[in-house]
Protein backbone atom coordinates (compact mmCIF):
# COMPACT_ATOMS: atom_id res chain seq x y z
CA UNK A 1 0.00 0.00 0.00
CA UNK A 2 2.88 2.38 0.72
CA UNK A 3 4.11 1.79 -2.85
CA UNK A 4 0.71 2.73 -4.28
CA UNK A 5 0.39 5.88 -2.18
CA UNK A 6 4.01 6.87 -2.84
CA UNK A 7 3.51 6.38 -6.58
CA UNK A 8 0.34 8.51 -6.43
CA UNK A 9 2.05 11.30 -4.51
CA UNK A 10 4.94 11.52 -6.98
CA UNK A 11 2.46 11.41 -9.87
CA UNK A 12 0.85 14.55 -8.50
CA UNK A 13 4.25 16.05 -7.66
CA UNK A 14 5.51 15.87 -11.23
CA UNK A 15 2.08 16.66 -12.66
CA UNK A 16 2.16 19.95 -10.79
CA UNK A 17 5.89 20.55 -11.30
CA UNK A 18 5.77 20.18 -15.09
CA UNK A 19 2.43 21.94 -15.49
CA UNK A 20 3.71 25.49 -15.91
CA UNK A 21 6.65 24.48 -18.09
CA UNK A 22 4.29 22.72 -20.48
CA UNK A 23 1.34 25.13 -20.33
CA UNK A 24 3.21 28.43 -20.59
CA UNK A 25 3.55 27.90 -24.35
CA UNK A 26 -0.23 28.32 -24.52
CA UNK A 27 -0.81 31.33 -22.26
CA UNK A 28 2.23 33.34 -23.39
CA UNK A 29 2.47 34.98 -26.80
CA UNK A 30 5.64 34.36 -28.81
CA UNK A 31 8.21 36.85 -30.15
CA UNK A 32 7.28 39.63 -27.73
CA UNK A 33 9.48 42.69 -27.29
CA UNK A 34 10.62 43.46 -23.78
CA UNK A 35 8.89 46.85 -24.04
CA UNK A 36 5.44 45.56 -25.03
CA UNK A 37 2.50 45.66 -22.59
CA UNK A 38 2.01 42.87 -20.11
CA UNK A 39 -1.17 41.25 -21.38
CA UNK A 40 -3.84 41.34 -24.05
CA UNK A 41 -7.60 41.09 -23.94
CA UNK A 42 -9.43 37.85 -23.59
CA UNK A 43 -11.87 35.77 -25.46
CA UNK A 44 -12.69 33.20 -22.78
CA UNK A 45 -9.34 33.08 -21.01
CA UNK A 46 -6.45 35.51 -21.02
CA UNK A 47 -3.22 35.26 -23.03
CA UNK A 48 -0.18 37.14 -21.70
CA UNK A 49 2.63 39.03 -23.42
CA UNK A 50 5.64 38.08 -21.35
CA UNK A 51 9.10 38.23 -22.89
CA UNK A 52 11.53 35.31 -22.56
CA UNK A 53 13.39 36.52 -19.41
CA UNK A 54 10.05 36.94 -17.60
CA UNK A 55 8.94 33.46 -18.63
CA UNK A 56 12.22 32.01 -17.36
CA UNK A 57 11.88 33.93 -14.09
CA UNK A 58 8.45 32.41 -13.42
CA UNK A 59 9.75 28.90 -14.03
CA UNK A 60 12.94 29.69 -12.09
CA UNK A 61 10.89 30.75 -9.03
CA UNK A 62 9.68 27.22 -8.46
CA UNK A 63 13.19 25.80 -8.38
CA UNK A 64 14.40 28.53 -6.02
CA UNK A 65 11.71 27.57 -3.51
CA UNK A 66 12.27 23.88 -4.13
CA UNK A 67 16.01 24.09 -3.51
CA UNK A 68 15.88 26.42 -0.51
CA UNK A 69 13.60 24.11 1.50
CA UNK A 70 15.19 20.78 0.62
CA UNK A 71 17.40 20.35 3.70
CA UNK A 72 14.72 21.60 6.15
CA UNK A 73 12.25 19.14 4.64
CA UNK A 74 14.77 16.31 4.93
CA UNK A 75 15.22 17.09 8.62
CA UNK A 76 11.46 17.30 9.12
CA UNK A 77 11.10 13.87 7.52
CA UNK A 78 13.79 12.57 9.88
CA UNK A 79 12.05 14.02 12.94
CA UNK A 80 8.34 13.66 12.17
CA UNK A 81 8.28 10.89 9.58
CA UNK A 82 7.29 11.23 5.95
CA UNK A 83 3.51 11.36 6.12
CA UNK A 84 2.70 14.73 7.71
CA UNK A 85 4.99 16.95 5.58
CA UNK A 86 3.62 15.29 2.44
CA UNK A 87 0.03 16.00 3.51
CA UNK A 88 0.82 19.69 4.09
CA UNK A 89 2.54 19.89 0.71
CA UNK A 90 -0.43 18.33 -1.10
CA UNK A 91 -2.84 20.75 0.58
CA UNK A 92 -0.82 23.88 -0.24
CA UNK A 93 -0.13 22.80 -3.82
CA UNK A 94 -3.75 21.94 -4.45
CA UNK A 95 -5.01 25.34 -3.33
CA UNK A 96 -2.34 27.29 -5.22
CA UNK A 97 -2.90 25.33 -8.44
CA UNK A 98 -6.61 26.10 -8.36
CA UNK A 99 -6.14 29.86 -7.88
CA UNK A 100 -3.13 30.23 -10.22
CA UNK A 101 -5.10 31.16 -13.40
CA UNK A 102 -6.55 34.22 -11.63
CA UNK A 103 -3.34 35.37 -9.93
CA UNK A 104 -1.75 37.10 -12.99
CA UNK A 105 -4.94 39.12 -13.56
CA UNK A 106 -4.57 40.85 -10.19
CA UNK A 107 -0.85 40.49 -9.40
CA UNK A 108 0.83 40.05 -12.79
CA UNK A 109 3.78 37.77 -13.42
CA UNK A 110 5.24 38.63 -10.00
CA UNK A 111 2.19 37.14 -8.29
CA UNK A 112 2.45 33.98 -10.35
CA UNK A 113 6.16 33.78 -9.49
CA UNK A 114 5.31 33.97 -5.78
CA UNK A 115 2.79 31.15 -6.20
CA UNK A 116 5.37 28.99 -7.92
CA UNK A 117 7.90 29.84 -5.19
CA UNK A 118 5.48 28.61 -2.51
CA UNK A 119 4.72 25.48 -4.48
CA UNK A 120 8.42 24.77 -4.81
CA UNK A 121 8.98 25.25 -1.09
CA UNK A 122 6.28 22.74 -0.15
CA UNK A 123 7.04 20.24 -2.92
CA UNK A 124 10.57 20.01 -1.52
CA UNK A 125 9.01 17.64 1.03
CA UNK A 126 8.11 14.91 -1.44
CA UNK A 127 11.41 13.20 -2.26
CA UNK A 128 13.06 13.27 1.21
CA UNK A 129 9.82 12.12 2.82
CA UNK A 130 9.17 9.36 0.30
CA UNK A 131 12.78 8.22 0.66
CA UNK A 132 12.46 8.19 4.44
CA UNK A 133 9.35 6.03 4.14
CA UNK A 134 10.97 3.67 1.63
CA UNK A 135 13.92 3.14 3.97
CA UNK A 136 11.45 1.99 6.64
CA UNK A 137 9.33 -0.17 4.36
CA UNK A 138 11.55 -1.67 1.61
CA UNK A 139 13.60 -4.78 2.51
CA UNK A 140 16.81 -5.28 0.54
CA UNK A 141 15.53 -8.12 -1.64
CA UNK A 142 12.55 -6.02 -2.83
CA UNK A 143 14.17 -2.60 -2.77
CA UNK A 144 14.60 -2.29 -6.53
CA UNK A 145 11.00 -3.14 -7.40
CA UNK A 146 9.38 -1.07 -4.65
CA UNK A 147 11.57 1.96 -5.25
CA UNK A 148 11.20 1.98 -9.02
CA UNK A 149 7.44 1.56 -8.78
CA UNK A 150 7.19 4.49 -6.38
CA UNK A 151 9.47 6.75 -8.41
CA UNK A 152 7.81 5.92 -11.72
CA UNK A 153 5.04 8.11 -10.35
CA UNK A 154 7.17 11.01 -11.58
CA UNK A 155 7.07 9.72 -15.15
CA UNK A 156 3.36 8.94 -14.91
CA UNK A 157 2.68 12.51 -13.79
CA UNK A 158 4.72 13.85 -16.71
CA UNK A 159 2.81 11.65 -19.16
CA UNK A 160 -0.48 12.93 -17.79
CA UNK A 161 0.44 16.60 -18.01
CA UNK A 162 1.74 16.33 -21.58
CA UNK A 163 -1.48 14.68 -22.70
CA UNK A 164 -3.85 16.85 -20.69
CA UNK A 165 -2.21 20.18 -21.53
CA UNK A 166 -2.17 19.26 -25.23
CA UNK A 167 -5.85 18.34 -25.04
CA UNK A 168 -6.89 21.52 -23.23
CA UNK A 169 -4.70 23.68 -25.46
CA UNK A 170 -7.02 22.91 -28.36
CA UNK A 171 -10.16 23.77 -26.41
CA UNK A 172 -11.58 27.26 -27.10
CA UNK A 173 -13.63 27.23 -23.89
CA UNK A 174 -11.27 25.65 -21.33
CA UNK A 175 -7.72 26.32 -22.54
CA UNK A 176 -4.68 26.45 -20.29
CA UNK A 177 -6.51 27.33 -17.00
CA UNK A 178 -8.19 23.92 -16.96
CA UNK A 179 -4.79 22.26 -16.63
CA UNK A 180 -4.11 24.18 -13.41
CA UNK A 181 -7.56 23.45 -12.00
CA UNK A 182 -7.19 19.74 -12.72
CA UNK A 183 -3.75 19.70 -11.03
CA UNK A 184 -5.26 21.34 -7.96
CA UNK A 185 -8.19 18.97 -7.71
CA UNK A 186 -5.95 15.93 -8.15
CA UNK A 187 -3.62 17.21 -5.43
CA UNK A 188 -6.52 17.43 -2.97
CA UNK A 189 -7.73 13.97 -3.98
CA UNK A 190 -4.22 12.62 -3.36
CA UNK A 191 -4.28 14.32 0.04
CA UNK A 192 -7.37 12.34 0.99
CA UNK A 193 -5.92 9.10 -0.39
CA UNK A 194 -2.60 9.54 1.40
CA UNK A 195 -4.28 10.52 4.67
CA UNK A 196 -6.38 7.37 4.54
CA UNK A 197 -3.90 4.78 3.26
CA UNK A 198 -0.43 6.19 3.94
CA UNK A 199 1.70 5.15 6.92
CA UNK A 200 5.08 6.68 7.75
CA UNK A 201 6.44 3.46 9.27
CA UNK A 202 5.25 -0.17 9.36
CA UNK A 203 4.37 -0.02 13.05
CA UNK A 204 1.91 2.83 12.29
CA UNK A 205 0.02 0.69 9.77
CA UNK A 206 -3.09 -0.67 11.47
CA UNK A 207 -3.35 -3.58 9.02
CA UNK A 208 0.19 -4.98 9.30
CA UNK A 209 0.77 -8.41 10.83
CA UNK A 210 3.64 -9.42 13.08
CA UNK A 211 4.96 -11.71 10.31
CA UNK A 212 5.00 -8.85 7.82
CA UNK A 213 6.70 -6.57 10.32
CA UNK A 214 9.32 -9.21 11.10
CA UNK A 215 9.99 -9.65 7.37
CA UNK A 216 10.50 -5.90 6.90
CA UNK A 217 12.76 -5.74 9.97
CA UNK A 218 14.87 -8.71 8.83
CA UNK A 219 17.76 -6.58 7.55
CA UNK A 220 17.93 -4.81 10.90
CA UNK A 221 19.46 -1.63 9.47
CA UNK A 222 16.48 0.75 9.54
CA UNK A 223 14.55 2.05 12.53
CA UNK A 224 11.12 0.56 11.92
CA UNK A 225 10.15 1.83 15.36
CA UNK A 226 10.73 5.54 16.05
CA UNK A 227 14.02 6.53 17.67
CA UNK A 228 15.39 9.95 18.43
CA UNK A 229 18.60 10.34 16.46
CA UNK A 230 20.58 13.45 15.65
CA UNK A 231 21.69 13.58 12.02
CA UNK A 232 25.44 12.77 11.76
CA UNK A 233 26.27 15.60 9.37
CA UNK A 234 30.01 15.31 9.96
CA UNK A 235 30.00 11.69 8.80
CA UNK A 236 27.65 12.41 5.91
CA UNK A 237 29.61 15.41 4.62
CA UNK A 238 32.96 13.60 4.84
CA UNK A 239 31.75 10.42 3.12
CA UNK A 240 33.13 9.97 -0.41
CA UNK A 241 30.30 7.53 -1.15
CA UNK A 242 27.73 10.22 -0.34
CA UNK A 243 29.45 12.81 -2.52
CA UNK A 244 29.72 10.29 -5.33
CA UNK A 245 25.97 9.83 -5.43
CA UNK A 246 25.40 13.58 -4.96
CA UNK A 247 27.57 14.25 -8.01
CA UNK A 248 25.71 11.85 -10.27
CA UNK A 249 22.41 13.11 -8.87
CA UNK A 250 23.38 16.55 -10.15
CA UNK A 251 24.25 15.18 -13.59
CA UNK A 252 21.00 13.26 -13.79
CA UNK A 253 18.93 16.26 -12.70
CA UNK A 254 20.58 18.55 -15.25
CA UNK A 255 19.86 16.16 -18.11
CA UNK A 256 16.33 15.45 -16.96
CA UNK A 257 15.51 19.13 -16.45
CA UNK A 258 16.81 19.96 -19.93
CA UNK A 259 14.44 17.40 -21.41
CA UNK A 260 11.56 18.32 -19.13
CA UNK A 261 11.61 22.10 -19.58
CA UNK A 262 13.26 22.70 -22.95
CA UNK A 263 12.25 19.81 -25.22
CA UNK A 264 8.69 21.15 -25.81
CA UNK A 265 10.18 24.48 -26.91
CA UNK A 266 12.86 22.77 -29.00
CA UNK A 267 10.29 20.58 -30.75
CA UNK A 268 8.08 23.59 -31.49
CA UNK A 269 10.82 25.92 -32.68
CA UNK A 270 13.37 23.62 -34.36
CA UNK A 271 11.33 20.61 -35.47
CA UNK A 272 8.12 22.52 -36.10
CA UNK A 273 5.81 20.11 -34.27
CA UNK A 274 2.39 21.58 -33.42
CA UNK A 275 1.18 21.54 -29.83
CA UNK A 276 -1.28 18.64 -30.17
CA UNK A 277 1.31 16.36 -31.78
CA UNK A 278 3.87 17.76 -29.34
CA UNK A 279 1.77 16.40 -26.48
CA UNK A 280 1.85 12.93 -28.02
CA UNK A 281 5.50 12.97 -29.06
CA UNK A 282 6.72 14.50 -25.80
CA UNK A 283 4.94 11.93 -23.65
CA UNK A 284 6.24 8.85 -25.49
CA UNK A 285 9.77 9.03 -23.97
CA UNK A 286 8.27 9.15 -20.48
CA UNK A 287 6.16 6.09 -21.24
CA UNK A 288 9.39 4.32 -22.22
CA UNK A 289 11.05 5.55 -19.02
CA UNK A 290 8.09 4.31 -16.95
CA UNK A 291 8.23 0.83 -18.48
CA UNK A 292 12.02 0.52 -18.39
CA UNK A 293 12.21 1.65 -14.75
CA UNK A 294 10.04 -1.30 -13.75
CA UNK A 295 12.23 -3.62 -15.85
CA UNK A 296 15.37 -2.26 -14.17
CA UNK A 297 13.74 -2.77 -10.76
CA UNK A 298 13.05 -6.45 -11.43
CA UNK A 299 16.53 -7.01 -12.89
CA UNK A 300 18.13 -5.32 -9.88
CA UNK A 301 16.26 -7.48 -7.37
CA UNK A 302 16.97 -10.58 -9.46
CA UNK A 303 20.70 -9.80 -9.33
CA UNK A 304 20.52 -9.18 -5.57
CA UNK A 305 18.57 -12.34 -4.75
CA UNK A 306 20.68 -14.58 -7.02
CA UNK A 307 23.88 -12.89 -5.82
CA UNK A 308 24.95 -12.30 -9.42
CA UNK A 309 26.65 -9.03 -8.47
CA UNK A 310 27.44 -7.12 -5.33
CA UNK A 311 25.14 -4.22 -4.43
CA UNK A 312 27.88 -1.75 -5.38
CA UNK A 313 28.35 -3.30 -8.83
CA UNK A 314 24.60 -3.39 -9.45
CA UNK A 315 24.47 0.33 -8.69
CA UNK A 316 27.53 1.00 -10.91
CA UNK A 317 26.15 -0.93 -13.87
CA UNK A 318 22.63 0.47 -13.73
CA UNK A 319 23.83 4.02 -13.22
CA UNK A 320 26.30 3.84 -16.11
CA UNK A 321 23.57 2.60 -18.44
CA UNK A 322 21.31 5.37 -17.19
CA UNK A 323 23.82 8.20 -17.50
CA UNK A 324 26.27 7.38 -20.31
CA UNK A 325 23.91 5.82 -22.85
CA UNK A 326 21.31 8.45 -22.04
CA UNK A 327 23.82 11.24 -22.67
CA UNK A 328 24.87 9.74 -26.00
CA UNK A 329 21.29 9.50 -27.23
CA UNK A 330 20.54 13.01 -25.97
CA UNK A 331 23.43 14.53 -27.91
CA UNK A 332 22.46 12.57 -31.03
CA UNK A 333 18.89 13.89 -30.67
CA UNK A 334 20.07 17.46 -31.24
CA UNK A 335 21.76 16.56 -34.55
CA UNK A 336 18.79 15.08 -36.41
CA UNK A 337 16.16 16.93 -38.42
CA UNK A 338 13.65 14.11 -38.79
CA UNK A 339 10.87 14.36 -36.23
CA UNK A 340 10.45 10.59 -36.15
CA UNK A 341 14.16 9.94 -35.60
CA UNK A 342 14.33 12.66 -32.96
CA UNK A 343 11.45 11.08 -31.04
CA UNK A 344 13.08 7.63 -31.29
CA UNK A 345 16.35 8.99 -29.88
CA UNK A 346 14.49 10.78 -27.09
CA UNK A 347 12.65 7.55 -26.26
CA UNK A 348 15.96 5.69 -26.10
CA UNK A 349 17.56 8.43 -24.00
CA UNK A 350 14.88 8.53 -21.31
CA UNK A 351 14.24 4.79 -21.50
CA UNK A 352 17.80 3.91 -20.52
CA UNK A 353 18.01 6.86 -18.12
CA UNK A 354 15.58 5.00 -15.87
CA UNK A 355 18.55 2.85 -14.85
CA UNK A 356 19.43 5.55 -12.32
CA UNK A 357 16.39 4.47 -10.28
CA UNK A 358 18.36 1.40 -9.19
CA UNK A 359 21.67 3.24 -9.42
CA UNK A 360 22.30 6.32 -7.32
CA UNK A 361 18.63 6.91 -6.59
CA UNK A 362 18.34 4.21 -3.93
CA UNK A 363 21.98 4.20 -2.89
CA UNK A 364 21.12 6.50 0.03
CA UNK A 365 19.11 3.63 1.52
CA UNK A 366 22.04 1.24 0.93
CA UNK A 367 24.41 3.53 2.81
CA UNK A 368 22.25 4.68 5.72
CA UNK A 369 18.55 3.76 5.80
CA UNK A 370 18.12 5.65 9.07
CA UNK A 371 19.25 8.89 7.39
CA UNK A 372 18.03 8.31 3.83
CA UNK A 373 15.79 11.40 3.98
CA UNK A 374 18.50 13.93 4.89
CA UNK A 375 20.95 12.39 2.40
CA UNK A 376 18.32 12.53 -0.34
CA UNK A 377 17.64 16.15 0.66
CA UNK A 378 21.34 16.99 0.40
CA UNK A 379 21.63 15.36 -3.01
CA UNK A 380 18.43 16.91 -4.28
CA UNK A 381 19.47 20.36 -3.07
CA UNK A 382 22.87 20.21 -4.78
CA UNK A 383 21.31 18.69 -7.90
CA UNK A 384 18.74 21.44 -8.15
CA UNK A 385 21.30 24.18 -7.52
CA UNK A 386 23.31 22.78 -10.41
CA UNK A 387 20.29 22.21 -12.65
CA UNK A 388 19.20 25.83 -12.11
CA UNK A 389 22.06 26.60 -14.48
CA UNK A 390 20.25 24.77 -17.31
CA UNK A 391 17.83 27.62 -18.19
CA UNK A 392 20.73 30.06 -17.71
CA UNK A 393 22.83 28.10 -20.19
CA UNK A 394 19.93 27.95 -22.65
CA UNK A 395 19.22 31.68 -22.30
CA UNK A 396 22.87 32.65 -22.78
CA UNK A 397 23.61 30.30 -25.67
CA UNK A 398 20.30 30.11 -27.52
CA UNK A 399 18.98 33.52 -26.38
CA UNK A 400 16.03 34.52 -28.59
CA UNK A 401 17.38 32.64 -31.61
CA UNK A 402 15.17 29.67 -30.73
CA UNK A 403 15.24 28.14 -34.22
CA UNK A 404 19.05 27.93 -34.39
CA UNK A 405 19.77 24.21 -34.14
CA UNK A 406 23.55 24.68 -33.87
CA UNK A 407 23.17 26.69 -30.67
CA UNK A 408 20.91 24.01 -29.22
CA UNK A 409 23.54 21.38 -30.08
CA UNK A 410 26.07 23.19 -27.91
CA UNK A 411 23.61 23.07 -25.00
CA UNK A 412 22.96 19.35 -25.41
CA UNK A 413 26.67 18.54 -25.65
CA UNK A 414 27.41 20.48 -22.45
CA UNK A 415 24.72 18.64 -20.51
CA UNK A 416 25.61 15.25 -22.02
CA UNK A 417 29.28 15.72 -21.13
CA UNK A 418 28.28 16.65 -17.59
CA UNK A 419 26.36 13.38 -17.29
CA UNK A 420 29.46 11.41 -18.37
CA UNK A 421 31.67 13.17 -15.83
CA UNK A 422 29.35 12.83 -12.85
CA UNK A 423 28.70 9.16 -13.57
CA UNK A 424 32.45 8.52 -13.52
CA UNK A 425 32.65 10.08 -10.05
CA UNK A 426 29.84 7.83 -8.82
CA UNK A 427 31.44 4.68 -10.28
CA UNK A 428 34.71 5.43 -8.47
CA UNK A 429 33.28 6.14 -5.02
CA UNK A 430 30.06 4.07 -4.79
CA UNK A 431 29.56 1.70 -1.85
CA UNK A 432 26.78 -0.81 -1.39
CA UNK A 433 27.06 -1.59 2.31
CA UNK A 434 25.48 0.07 5.34
CA UNK A 435 27.88 2.60 6.84
CA UNK A 436 28.72 2.53 10.58
CA UNK A 437 27.27 6.01 11.11
CA UNK A 438 23.83 4.65 10.14
CA UNK A 439 23.57 3.67 13.82
CA UNK A 440 24.74 7.05 15.10
CA UNK A 441 23.09 7.91 18.44
CA UNK A 442 21.91 4.34 19.04
CA UNK A 443 20.12 3.99 22.36
CA UNK A 444 18.82 0.62 23.46
CA UNK A 445 15.28 0.80 24.86
CA UNK A 446 12.41 -1.62 25.32
CA UNK A 447 10.02 0.30 23.07
CA UNK A 448 10.37 -2.17 20.18
CA UNK A 449 9.66 -5.16 22.43
CA UNK A 450 6.62 -3.53 24.01
CA UNK A 451 5.11 -2.42 20.71
CA UNK A 452 5.77 -5.84 19.16
CA UNK A 453 3.87 -7.48 22.03
CA UNK A 454 0.91 -5.15 21.46
CA UNK A 455 1.02 -5.92 17.74
CA UNK A 456 1.12 -9.67 18.32
CA UNK A 457 -1.87 -9.46 20.70
CA UNK A 458 -3.80 -7.51 18.07
CA UNK A 459 -3.02 -10.12 15.40
CA UNK A 460 -3.93 -13.01 17.71
CA UNK A 461 -7.26 -11.33 18.44
CA UNK A 462 -7.98 -11.15 14.70
CA UNK A 463 -7.37 -14.88 14.30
Amino acid sequence: MVAITGHSVLTEDNHSKVNLSKSHAEFVMKNVSIHEPGDVGWSVYRIYKWHKPTQEMIIFSFFVGYTSMMIPMGLMAQKFGGKRPIMVALLVNGIISIISPWVPIFAGWVGLSVCRLLQGMTQAAFYPCIHTMLAKWAPLNERGRLSTYVYTGSQFGTILIFQISGLFAGSPSLGWPATFWLCGVLSLVMLGLFSWLGAATPHEDATITSEELAYIMEDGNADVFPKKRSTPWKHILTSTAVWGLVATHAGSAAGYLLVLTQIPTYMNEVLGVDIKRNGLYSSMPYIAMYIMAIVFGFLSDFAVNRRIMSIANIRRTANTIGMVLSGIFLIAFSFVNSTLLAVVLLILSLGVHSGVHVGFHINQIDLAPNFAGPIMALGNMVANLVSLLVPVIVSNIVKDDMKNQHKWQVVFMIIGGFQFLTNAIFVIFVKGTVQPWNFYGEQETDIEKEEMKVLEKKNNAKT
